[in-house]
């Protein structure tokens, strides 16, 4: 049985007070209600290690590319080399909008690439893709049991 789209985790890592709290606003009007934040990449990496080891992963995680610390970019590759995080949805929301860029985010696994600034209403679309990415994830991981 899969999850409502209101029933999501997500944790949104951006180093702009402002970029995070836009998020979560949009989320919350899309009845998704459990959003957390993070600062900046090492914040983004305890809480989803963290979130892990008591069987209650994120769902999705939004990674600013620039962040203090540690990029979105070496947060992704990070997770992305760990397969239990397979089913995690991580999106890269960045300003970064040079072709180089989204190719190396894509090749380092990013579920999808919203570039800065968004639309709340274009937000909520690409929310709509990443949810069915993340049932069909779950199904097949479902099927391999």
């Amino acid at each position: 049985m899969t999850a409502q789209m209101s029933d999501l985790k997500v944790l949104v890592a951006d180093d702009h007070f402002l970029i995070r709290q836009f998020v979560r606003n949009t989320l919350q009007d899309a009845k998704i209600l459990n959003v957390q934040t993070a600062a900046d990449g090492n914040e983004a990496i305890d809480l989803v290690q963290k979130a892990h080891e008591v069987n209650q992963p994120y769902d999705v995680v939004f990674l600013d590319w620039n962040m203090p610390t540690i990029s979105g970019l070496e947060v992704l590759s990070f997770f992305r080399a760990k397969p239990e995080y397979a089913a995690t949805a991580f999106v890269m929301l960045t300003a970064e909008s040079e072709q180089q860029n989204i190719m190396k985010a894509i090749k380092a696994g990013a579920t999808s690439y919203i570039i800065k600034p968004v639309s709340p209403p274009d937000l909520s679309k690409k929310l709509g893709e990443i949810y069915e990415w993340i049932k069909r994830k779950k199904q097949a991981a479902q099927a391999m049991r």
